[in-house]
């Protein structure tokens, strides 16, 4: 077995030549399914224990990164940190800002550098979080040992930066063809 992978994991040449041959169209097929059904998932426990809050799926992320930066944060840091858009980002921020969630610096000038913060309101809901992400980070792990599932994490951030790259160099492409 190859050093850092743990054992139970086959890397290519340790695979039998029957998983070897899936064509471009199996792999693409079950990847983009498997990502399309833990995202689905992942979004539909975040509504259900929103909902359990009396909030929404898209307040877990803005809660958990507000409660990591108690400095505060902009619209525009919270999107890029949720990767979420910036106008599903705003409009989370104007409920959560009616709710008393969050509040904003009214010192700040400039609307799309406002500092949003965690009210007293928002730290005791965000506090309320770190069980309920536990519980499901622990459930989508079950069954991989410590080493698999950094194995797992490391493997998803490769492709998720190649991906990036490859969507990176595509758009240069375009803007390069467009130029001209």
């Amino acid at each position: 077995m190859s050093e850092g992978v743990p054992a139970g994991v086959a890397l290519d040449a340790e695979m039998p030549d029957a998983e070897k041959v899936r064509s471009i169209s199996e792999r693409f097929d079950l990847f983009v399914s498997l990502i399309c059904q833990l995202n689905r998932s992942i979004r539909r426990i975040k509504g259900f224990e929103m909902r359990a809050m009396g909030l929404r799926g898209v307040h877990v992320m803005i809660l958990f990164h507000m409660n990591l930066h108690p400095e505060g944060l902009t619209q525009t840091r919270l999107a890029t940190l949720c990767a979420e858009d910036k106008a599903t980002i705003s409009r989370a921020v104007q409920d959560l800002t009616e709710m008393g969630v969050i509040a904003s610096d009214p010192s700040t000038l400039n609307r799309r550098n406002v500092k949003l913060t965690l009210t007293e309101h928002g730290n005791e809901l965000a506090g309320g979080l770190g069980e309920r992400i536990r519980n499901a980070v622990e459930a989508g792990a079950a069954g991989l040992p410590d080493k698999a599932r950094d194995l797992l994490y490391s493997m998803l951030e490769r492709v998720n930066d190649n991906l990036a790259a490859y969507l990176a160099s595509m758009e240069g492409r375009r803007s390069v063809k467009g130029a001209v």
